[in-house]
Formats: structure tokens, sequence, C-alpha cells
């Protein structure tokens, strides 16, 4: 045997760990524990219940049904089998929200009646089918049989898999972030009745390209604009109004194209907004926000022009966009694109704004979030993150 000597047994030592750290990747964890329904809640007139660990999805009262995950995900790999045991329609909603008891959002579908399209993607509610899968795929299904579907969902990259097979591969930047839903189709005949079982996800992070803007500890890499006080606390970036004045903190870098995301929470009912392209002089402003105010359909999303001769609002949310807000007290999370002339908002991963604009004033500056004026305003936000599109 040859001795080992002490640098050798360092490099050896090293070279695991460096291929350990660099093989790791995130887990998939159980949606469904095979004995309840924990963690989701039912939503229209479906019948749910567990049987033998599965989830068992029948026609209840003929109007649509969903059995709906109590959190929402944005980018993920969903793995799960499906039976049908009866010819009725269903489908896997994801990205997806619940508005005034409707559900909205993508799909993939899962039709006994009419294989051929198990595994396409439907936008429910909006725009219909988004994609089709491909006529060599029309024969994958097993019936009478589990069949096992994956859904892979990365930023504006959607993939669906039916038992192994490729059978749709799209790009659509509609939603970004919602509820996962299994659905029970609405009618009475044919009749529904479908088994789920071995629901796994495995959240995916933003990419190596996006970068944090708050470290969550200090406000190193912001300035402060007026006497507002800000602070962190508890990992929040925290402002408060202490005058009736405008408060704003920016980056101290400047940016031009991107796409930012970032979780805010009102504890107030003042008004704020983040603030981009733009320059400060004091608290005096040019630029765009993105509006967030705090009350219900006051047009969170919106984007609005500011500068002494600004042009106020460009565009705000339609009638189901200012309903996808919480409230004051709830965590939001607003997520906005803008490269060229093209700006784009989502709040909760709901599309609130899509816009050409050719005439902002600046095609760079900074980042600032806005206390508005009023001395109302108490507001936090976390996990902010940037992703350069130059």
């Amino acid at each position: 045997m040859f001795p080992i000597t002490s640098a050798a047994l360092f490099l050896y030592i090293s070279a695991f760990f460096i291929t350990s750290i660099q093989t790791v990747e995130p887990c998939s964890v159980p949606l469904f524990n095979g004995n309840d329904l924990s963690g989701w809640h039912e939503i229209g007139g479906g019948k749910w219940s567990v049987e033998k660990g599965s989830i068992v999805g029948e026609t209840g009262n003929g109007t649509d049904g969903w059995l709906t995950t109590d959190r929402v995900y944005s980018n993920f790999i969903l793995d799960l089998k499906f039976k049908a045991e009866d010819r009725g329609n269903s489908g896997i909603q994801f990205r997806s929200h619940i508005i005034d008891g409707e559900m909205y959002g993508y799909q993939v579908e899962c039709d006994p009646t009419s294989w051929e399209l198990t595994g396409g993607v439907y936008e429910n509610r909006k725009r219909g089918w988004l994609a089709k899968p491909k006529r060599s795929c029309e024969h994958n299904v097993k019936q009478n049989a589990w069949n096992s579907i994956r859904i892979k969902v990365i930023d504006k990259h959607i993939q669906t898999y039916l038992n192994g097979v490729l059978m749709v591969d799209l790009y659509d930047d509609n939603a970004t972030r919602g509820a996962i839903a299994l659905q029970v189709h609405s009618g009475v005949l044919p009749q529904v009745k479908i088994r789920w079982k071995d629901i796994l996800i495995r959240e995916l992070d933003h990419g190596p390209s996006w970068e944090p803007l708050f470290n969550g500890k200090t406000l190193a890499g912001w300035k402060e604009y007026g006497r507002e006080k800000w602070y962190v606390e508890d990992g929040w970036i925290v402002g408060k109004a202490v005058t009736d004045k405008y408060g704003y903190l920016g980056t101290e870098r400047q940016f031009s194209n991107f796409e930012i995301c970032m979780t805010f929470l009102a504890e107030g009912t003042g008004n704020s907004g983040c603030f981009f392209r733009s320059f400060l002089e004091g608290v005096d402003i040019t630029g765009v926000q993105a509006e967030i105010d705090p009350t219900p359909g006051n047009h969170t999303g919106g984007l609005y022009e500011s500068s002494h001769d600004g042009r106020g609002w460009i565009a705000q949310p339609d009638e189901l966009g200012n309903k996808v807000m919480g409230g004051v007290g709830t965590q939001n999370v607003l997520r906005f694109v803008t490269k060229g002339n093209r700006m784009v908002t989502y709040v909760n991963g709901w599309k609130t704004v899509d816009v050409i604009d050719d005439k902002q004033k600046n095609t760079n500056g900074v980042i600032a979030l806005q206390l508005h004026s009023g001395g109302r305003a108490v507001m936090r936000w976390k996990d902010i993150y940037v992703n350069s599109l130059d």
C-alpha cells in the first residue's frame, strides 16, 4: 500500500466536496401526503376524497370544480400520476388565479374521450388552446392505467411530458406564478372520476443571471431621498412616512433593460410604487413607476409617469387585473419587465399591463421605492431581485 501524504489527502477531500456541491439540486417534496387533503382547498362543484393513497376527483353538482393548493408557485418541476376511471374531462392548472370563484390560468389537459389532447396546454377562461401535442404523441397515453405527467416551468418556458415523452414545448409570458389545481370539468355526462397520486414538486430558483438588490440586513447599495424613515427589520426594507412629503429609497446603480421581482406588504393605507429608469433631485423624480396601492381596485401594477411635465397614467390594469392584489397586511409580489419600449407588469403572477411606449423620457436610470405624500404610508419590501436584459 502506498502512503497517503497530507497534501494528497487534502486534494482528495477537496475534490470530493467540490463534486458534491456541484451536483446538489433542489429536492422534490410531496404536495399530497397520501392520507388527507392537508395543503389543499376545494373551489367550485367537484367532489374530492382520499382513497387508498390517492386523491379522487368526481363530478359533483355539474359545475367546474378544483382542488387547489394553498400555496402558489412560480418556477418548478411538478410530477404526478393520474388514472381516469370514467369519461369526463379533467386537467391540471398551474400558475393560476381564482377571481370571483372562477379559475384563470394555464391548464395541462387530461381528457379520456380525446386522448390526443392530453398533455396539451390550454389557458382557462382566457385565450384557449396555446399548444396541442404533436400528432406523433397522440397514442402515448395508457387507458385504464396509471399515467405520469411532468410539468416543467422556468420563467417563460413551459414543457409537458406524458409518460416520459415530451408533448408540448412553448414560451409564454402571460403569468409568472399562481396556484396549482386539479380539475373536475363541468357537466353531468360523461361523469368525471379521476385519481391522482405521487404528487411531487421541485421548486426552482430564478436562475444564475438574477442578483439580489437587497442583502436582507442593511441598506447597502441604496440611497435615501427626503426625510421619511427607512430601515431594515426582520429581513424587510421598511419605509415609514413621518412627514406629509414624498420619500424615496433609490438604488446607487442605474439600470436600462431588466426585469425585477419583489415582495411587498402595506401596513397602512398610503399609496406607494416602484420607479424605474428614473432620476431624482431631492424628492423631485422623473421616470415611470409601477403603482402600488394597498386598496384593492386602485390600479396596482399600472404604469404612471412622473415629472414636471409627466403624462400621468400610461396604462392601468383591467377589471380582472384590479382584483388580484391582497389588501393591507397581506404579502404581494410585484414583477415588471422593461426592455426597449416595451413595459410589462405582473401582480401576484397575473399580467396586469403590457404596453409599447415610445414616449419614455429616459432609457436608463435608478430603481426607487416610493412613499407617497400624505403621511399615511408604511411599506415593507423584501426578496428584491433583478435580471439584466442588456
